[in-house]
Formats: C-alpha cells, structure tokens, sequence
C-alpha cells in the first residue's frame, strides 16, 4: 500500500526543517558521496529554496516552491519563477522573435525523494505534469509560455523525464575539460486554452 501524496506551496515557518531533512541523492557505487548533479540539487531545496523562492517572488518574478508530502516527510519538490538568466546566444536564436503575450519561465530545480525513485518515474512525471500546469495558472495573461530548464550532462533520467513531457534540447552540456558548460538548455513551449 503506497501512501497518499499531497502537493502545496512550501511556507518558511512550517517547511525550513523537513527541507533541511530532504533526501534525493543516490549513492554511487565504488565512489565516495553522490553524483555531483545530485549534490548540488539536494543541497539547492536544503539550503537556499525557500530563500531563493521567497526572494523571487518579492523581485515580482513569481517564484514559487512546490513540495509533495506523504507520511515520511517531503517526497518531491520543484521550483519555478520568471526567467532571469541570461540566455546563450545559441539559446536565443533557437526562441526567435517573441511576440507580445509571450513570457518566459524557468523549471529551476526539481527532486523526488530516493525512497520514491528507481520505480519508474511516476511521481517525477507527476512533479512535472504539476509544475507545467502551475506554470500556466502563473501566467494567467500569457498567450505562450516558454518553460526553460538546464540538465546536466550526467543526469540521463532527467533528460529522459523531460522528453516524455516534449521538452526539446537546445544545447547539450559538455564535460570538462572540453567544455565550460555542464548544463544543457532544454525549452518546452505551451500555448495555454483561452
């Protein structure tokens, strides 16, 4: 019997510690700690989520922080807010010329709990079917939604996840010492119903 799954807003007072307590990082076999792109997300939802979606929020960029509970803690989490990265010359021309009505978002961060992964996806999918929809209820004037996220290199399940709901990659990251950039740009365009 698998627990029930509930998805709300994260609060600073009520989620700082259960986030603090996040786990989505593997083990890797014959190393020492997790992939590195794991790291670097566990720590992200550890140590700066709320801030960094409060800050946005109070920037007027609609940060938001969105966390699945069930009866062990937080099971998955995702972020979102306005694009404010500058975006790669090779990103740009892939977008083209915006219109008006047209707004750019980001996919910053997403995560399921270790003990919820290697059982094929479903409360990732589930995490991204949701935040593409909180997406579009952000962004209740927009006539397109450009929804962008970086992936690294190493992580192939990610990648995997994000062509299941027809993201499409713009640029691949490359490892060092070839390349200076790990992550890869990936866009999923949404053109909201009236």
């Amino acid at each position: 019997m698998t627990d029930a799954i509930h998805w709300r807003e994260a609060v600073k007072n009520r989620d700082t510690v259960a986030l603090r307590r996040f786990t989505c990082t593997t083990k890797r076999e014959g190393k020492k700690g997790p992939p590195p792109h794991e790291d670097q997300v566990q720590r992200y939802f550890r140590q700066h989520a709320i801030t960094a979606a409060n800050r946005s929020r109070d920037q007027g960029n609609g940060g938001r922080l969105m966390i699945a509970e069930d009866s062990l803690g937080i099971a998955a989490a995702y972020t979102h807010q306005r694009l404010t990265t500058k975006l790669p010359p090779k990103v740009l021309l892939a977008l083209g010329f915006m219109g008006a009505g047209e707004v750019t978002r980001e996919l910053c961060f997403l995560a399921v709990a270790t003990r919820h992964r290697s059982k094929g996806g479903a409360l990732a999918d589930d995490a991204v079917a949701r935040a593409l929809y909180d997406i579009i209820d952000c962004e209740p004037e927009a006539e397109r939604i450009h929804v962008f996220g970086q992936v690294d290199y190493n992580n192939k399940a990610s990648m995997k996840m994000l062509e299941r709901f027809n993201f499409r990659q713009l640029t691949q990251g490359v490892p060092p010492p070839t390349g200076d950039q790990r992550l890869g740009w990936w866009l999923h365009v949404i053109d909201p119903p009236p």
